[in-house]
């Protein structure tokens, strides 16, 4: 989504190294994120707790209607996310992730939480691979002799840093697009309602909202820096099919 800036100076001469400590004040000037504006622009990289141990446990609602029937059934249930191991590769991460919150779209809440896992590139893109391709980019993963090339692909990626409204990431055929559909793209960000929810760090906290809207599905989620997912939101169009996901409780990994 953006290039860290990069100043070379390159014509310094001897005579002007008693300039060097302004030069150097410059560059780190304009290579930091400006947090001048408040929230309307975060988190950087590292914002996502990603690390091994780390727990989400969410209260889920599930909604569907059986066949030829338009009576709403509904099932409430707890739905646990965390992080079983880290794998670290030159300059990806990958979380093995237990119950990442899509396993439950279109399910009648009987689901088991999958393994999956979400793949950190650069410090700043986050991909989520699905449990269908789970063993076979493990096991890429720990292949050492793997250079991982075209290990994950644009239409993987569900996060991208630092967010800020109208920010878009999704595949090149969804980010040439006009309307804002089959793309990923980040709302207005907002004060995050978390009260009454574990583990919570003190202080305040903002949800950047995020969706992703096609012609028959729309999904949803809340990013809260240092927290990650906080709302998960999955519908089919024109059906009772639905799931909600809103966090009860927050516990950070070792590290």
């Amino acid at each position: 989504m953006r290039k860290n800036v990069s100043i070379r100076n390159r014509f310094l001469a001897p005579a002007l190294v008693l300039l060097l400590p302004l030069v150097l004040a410059a560059a780190l000037s304009g290579a930091a994120p400006d947090r001048s504006a408040g929230q309307t622009a975060a988190p950087g990289p590292g914002e996502f707790p990603l690390s091994a141990g780390t727990t989400w446990v969410y209260q889920a609602v599930v909604r569907w209607s059986a066949p030829g029937s338009t009576a709403t059934q509904e099932k409430l249930i707890a739905w646990k996310m965390e992080v079983e191991r880290v794998i670290p590769r030159g300059n990806l991460v990958a979380a093995v992730i237990k119950g990442f919150p899509r396993d439950l779209d279109g399910s009648k809440g009987d689901t088991k939480p999958a393994e999956s896992l979400i793949v950190e590139s650069g410090g700043a893109k986050f991909y989520w691979i699905p449990p269908a391709a789970f063993a076979k980019t493990l096991a890429r993963l720990e292949n050492p002799a793997d250079k991982l090339d075209n290990l994950t692909t644009d239409d993987e990626i569900f996060l991208q840093l630092p967010l800020e409204q109208g920010n878009k990431f999704c595949d090149m055929t969804g980010m040439i697009r006009t309307d804002g559909f089959y793309c990923w793209v980040a709302e207005e960000p907002q004060v995050a309602g978390l009260s009454g929810v574990k583990g919570i760090p003190a202080g305040d906290h903002t949800a950047y909202p995020v969706h992703f809207l096609t012609a028959d599905e729309a999904t949803s989620y809340d990013f809260v820096p240092g927290i990650g997912i906080t709302r998960y939101s999955f519908q089919i169009h024109g059906t009772q099919s639905d799931t909600e996901l809103r966090l009860e409780e927050f516990h950070a990994g070792s590290h």
